[in-house]
């Protein structure tokens, strides 16, 4: 049986790596997909984080501490944007501003993936969205 695949939205992935902010079900549901090994961030995550961080939207100490230790202590696999992908994240309507968001969709379509995101505006493309 074919597994599914998820790749994370930046707060998506923050959220169910510290257990804060989802509930139960949510951390139980991806801790099962994480064993099977279904889980995918964007290198785009860590850069939307370290903005955050920058602009005290949300509190992680040092960022690439933070990276390192999720991509050492999970079997999460790091998808890199490729040119092409930026290049169709601008070709989509404008439902959406944020360029982050923009380029996941992209990258979850190519990768046949359910985008994990609780942003409505994401839902109005044409992406499989998934919030437990």
């Amino acid at each position: 049986m074919k597994s599914e695949k998820y790749l994370f939205d930046t707060y998506a992935l923050l959220f169910w790596y510290t257990r804060e902010h989802v509930s139960k079900e949510f951390i139980s549901y991806f801790d099962r997909q994480h064993d099977s090994g279904g889980l995918f961030v964007s290198s785009i995550s860590f850069w939307e984080l370290a903005l955050l961080a920058k602009r005290d939207r949300i509190e992680i100490g040092n960022v690439e501490s933070w990276r390192i230790e999720l991509l050492s202590n999970t079997n999460i696999l790091l998808l890199e944007p490729s040119a092409s992908e930026m290049i169709q994240s601008v070709d989509l309507p404008d439902y959406h501003k944020d360029p982050f968001d923009r380029l996941l969709i992209v990258q979850a379509n190519n990768l046949q993936a359910k985008l994990v995101s609780r942003d409505v505006n994401i839902a109005r493309y044409s992406v499989s969205v998934f919030w437990k």
